[in-house]
This record gives C-alpha cells, structure tokens and sequence, in this order.
C-alpha cells in the first residue's frame, strides 16, 4: 500500500495564552502551508471555545480551568484539538473539523485523537503537567505550567 505523501516537519508554534472566562487556554499553531495558521482560522477557533468548554462539565472532576487548544491546517482540512486534564491525570481530549461553512464540527466521536504532529504537543504538554504540577502536589505550580510551551519544527 502507497501513502499519499511523504511525511515533512511543520512548524509548531505557542501562540498566546488566552483567557475564556475563567480558564486559560495555551493555544498552539501547526501548518503545513505557514509559520503561523491563518487569522481567519484562529478566530474562528477562538468564537467556538466558550460552547467547546462545556464539555468540561460531562464528568464530575476536576478541570483545573487550564487548557491546550491546537489549532492545525493540514492538506485541504483544518483541525481543532482541545484538550484539559481532568482528576489529576488524565485526559479529556475533543478533535473538531472545519467544514464548508467555516464552522467546526465535533469529529472524535468518530474515533479520531490526534495526528503525528498534535501528538508532539500533547507529549510535551504532558511533560509539563507532570512537572510542574503532578511532581509538586502539595503546590502546583499551574503558572510554570502554563509558561512552558513548545516552539519547534517536528
């Protein structure tokens, strides 16, 4: 079986931590076309948020109002990926598709988690987590997490 392409770095960039009512939301950019996906891309994202976090309220725990949202354009789609820890240590993870109408549309209740590159962020979101929150239980340091972002070509 032949892909479809052979596999090329895309930039990943941390772009801004954004305040949505009470949580912040590390937000991360890839693109196979740019450095940066595009403005009309990150508002669209930034206008679903508030509607993505109620989610957050499917399980009684702990949400720690802290987020990771990646914002991706691949070949011809472009992706939302947000995600939040949950309990502790664990991952309550959304991946929406933009559609036609440049709207994003629920797309992991399909089965779908993440492609090779979101999965580079997660890994060091997770990294971090485990830094500088799970190691120091009796004081996490949500702050240090939220300014350890990744900036890299993968």
């Amino acid at each position: 079986m032949k892909l479809k392409s052979v596999y090329q770095t895309r930039p990943i960039r941390f772009l801004e931590i954004h305040q949505e009512g009470d949580w912040k939301i590390k937000l991360y950019s890839i693109s196979i076309r740019s450095e940066f996906v595009s403005d009309e891309n990150i508002y669209l994202v930034k206008r679903q948020i508030e509607k993505w976090l109620e989610k957050s309220n499917l399980y009684k725990r702990d949400t720690y109002k802290t987020a990771t949202l990646i914002i991706h354009e691949g070949r011809g789609e472009g992706f939302a990926v947000i995600n939040w820890w949950i309990d502790e240590n664990m991952l309550q993870n959304f991946v929406y598709l933009l559609d036609g109408n440049n709207e994003y549309q629920l797309f992991s209740d399909n089965g779908i988690t993440t492609c090779v590159w979101e999965m580079a962020v997660l890994w060091h979101e997770r990294n971090a987590w485990v830094k500088h929150v799970l190691m120091n239980n009796e004081n996490p340091d949500f702050e240090g997490y939220l300014n350890e972002q990744l900036n890299t070509e993968i």
